[in-house]
C-alpha cells in the first residue's frame, strides 16, 4: 500500500517538474523565436534541448519508481532519415520516444503551437505543425531528406480500443509520396498506463514495465501494389500496417518481468 501512495505522490512531482521546467523553458526562449530567424541551426538546437529535457525526466521518472523502461532492438535506430511509427498507449510516449532516437522530429497539434506555456520551445525546435492536406506530407519528407528521424503515431491519438487498431492515412500518405522504408516500434505496458481520459493519479497497484520493442525495417514497396494511384496505395499501406501492428502486438503483448 505505502508503494503505490509513493508512486502517486512520485507521478505528481514528475509531472509538476516536467511542467514547470517546460514553461521556463518556452518563456525563456519564445523572445529567441521572435527575434531570430527560424534557421536550420535554431531547430539543432531546440530539437537536442528537448532531447535532453525528456531523457532527465525518463530518468526521474525511474529513479523514483515510478514506472520501469526497457528497450529492447535499440539498435536498429539509425542517426538519420528515418521514418518512426508507433502504437500509442500512454501519455509519455512521444517523450520516450524523442528521448531514445536522435535527431528526433514529430508532428504535433496546433494548439501546442499557441498555448503560451508552450509555443517557446516547440516554435524553437521547429517540430512541424499538424495541418491537413499536402502541406504536412511535404513538410514531413523534407524534414527526413534533411537528416531528422520523424516520429508518428498514426492512429492519431492515445489506443482507444487495444484490441482493434484503427490507424489514420496520414503516415502511409508520407511513406508513399516520400518513398520511405518504416521503422515499426512496439510500445507495450505490463498494466495499463497513463491512457486517454485517465487520470494520471489513478496508478497501478504494482510498478508498470513500458517495454519498447523497436522492429526491422518496413520496406513500403513491398506492402502495395506498383501500379495503384498514390491515393489508393495509402489505403492498402495503412490496412497492411494495421494488421502488422496487430499481431506484432498480440505476439508481444505478455510482459517478461
Amino acid at each position: 500500500m505505502f508503494e503505490r501512495y509513493w508512486r502517486v505522490f512520485a507521478t505528481g512531482f514528475c509531472f509538476t517538474i516536467f511542467g514547470v521546467v517546460g514553461v521556463i523553458l518556452s518563456l525563456f526562449l519564445m523572445p529567441i523565436v521572435f527575434l531570430t530567424p527560424n534557421s536550420d541551426l535554431r531547430k539543432k538546437i531546440g530539437k537536442k534541448l528537448i532531447k535532453l529535457s525528456f531523457s532527465v525526466f525518463l530518468k526521474l521518472m525511474q529513479t523514483l519508481q515510478v514506472m520501469e523502461l526497457r528497450v529492447e532492438g535499440r539498435y536498429l535506430f539509425k542517426e538519420n532519415g528515418m521514418f518512426v511509427l508507433a502504437n500509442h498507449p500512454t501519455l509519455i510516449d512521444v517523450v520516450i520516444l524523442i528521448a531514445l532516437i536522435k535527431n528526433p522530429d514529430c508532428i504535433i497539434k496546433r494548439v501546442l503551437l499557441v498555448n503560451p506555456f508552450t509555443l517557446g520551445l516547440l516554435r524553437f525546435a521547429g517540430f512541424i505543425e499538424n495541418s491537413e492536406g499536402p502541406k504536412l506530407v511535404v513538410e514531413s519528407i523534407k524534414s527526413m531528406d534533411e537528416g531528422n528521424n520523424l516520429i508518428i503515431f498514426p492512429e492519431g491519438t492515445r489506443t482507444k480500443k487495444p484490441e482493434k487498431l484503427e490507424f489514420k492515412r496520414g503516415a502511409s500518405n508520407i511513406a508513399v509520396r516520400g518513398n520511405k522504408k518504416i521503422t515499426p516500434v512496439l510500445i507495450l505496458t505490463s498494466v495499463p498506463l497513463l491512457r486517454k481520459g485517465e487520470k494520471w493519479y489513478r496508478v497501478p497497484s504494482k510498478k508498470p514495465i513500458i517495454r519498447v520493442l523497436v522492429q526491422e525495417e518496413l520496406d513500403v514497396s513491398c506492402l502495395i501494389d506498383d501500379g495503384l494511384e498514390p491515393a489508393l496505395q495509402s489505403r492498402v499501406l495503412t490496412r497492411r500496417l494495421e494488421d502488422y501492428f496487430q499481431r506484432a502486438l498480440t505476439k508481444n503483448e505478455s510482459v517478461r518481468t
